[in-house]
């Protein structure tokens, strides 16, 4: 981004030196000075407001971040209150999510709010029970999408467990139309 400051129609020779020089020129240097540094102000809170910070939360706003080299990152881990009736498991919580259910049997868990078509999002989620009694966990996309998923995928999806978690990834490329789901297993 190149800078909106003018500072060619400065008079820099001005005032000469040993001269009565007319108070216009001192005018017009100070009006193109004062004009030079309003814009500047602008220009700066712009970059403080509209730039990645070191100290703060950064929203690219959908923006793409490309030829980048990333180096020891982690992701955020959403980590859900315990689930006892059916309730959408959204993408923007993150991507990766533990999920405990408990009590009621069995649930839909609903997986909404992915990104718009064109764009993968990817979820993996650590899926527990509440250990007292076995659920049964039904999934869904949502409105009009389809869930297809890998050979390993249970015909009854169980979760029994409070401390040995079942590991699956759900994935789209269109928005949550076609969810993709692959079942690691559950790890002891």
């Amino acid at each position: 981004m190149a800078s909106d400051i003018l500072t060619a129609d400065i008079n820099e020779l001005y005032p000469v030196a040993g001269k009565d020089n007319d108070s216009q020129g001192f005018r017009d240097n100070f009006k193109l000075i004062k004009t030079g540094l309003t814009t500047a102000a602008s220009e700066i809170t712009t970059l403080q407001t509209n730039t990645a910070k070191l100290d703060a939360t950064n929203d690219f706003n959908g923006n793409n971040i490309s030829e980048a080299n990333f180096i020891a990152n982690s992701e955020e881990v959403f980590v859900t209150d315990e689930i006892s009736f059916s309730q959408n498991i959204r993408f923007i919580n993150g991507h990766y999510q533990i999920i405990t259910v408990g009590e009621n049997t069995p649930i839909t868990l609903t997986l909404t709010d992915w990104p718009a078509t064109g764009k993968l999002g990817k979820m993996r989620l650590a899926v527990k029970g509440d250990g007292s009694t076995p659920i049964l966990i039904e999934w869904s996309t949502g409105a009009s999408g389809v869930l297809k998923t890998d050979t390993a995928w249970p015909e009854n999806f169980i979760a029994d467990s409070a401390s040995d978690p079942i590991i699956i990834d759900f994935w789209s490329a269109d928005a949550g139309l076609t969810v993709y789901g692959q079942y690691h297993g559950q790890f002891t």
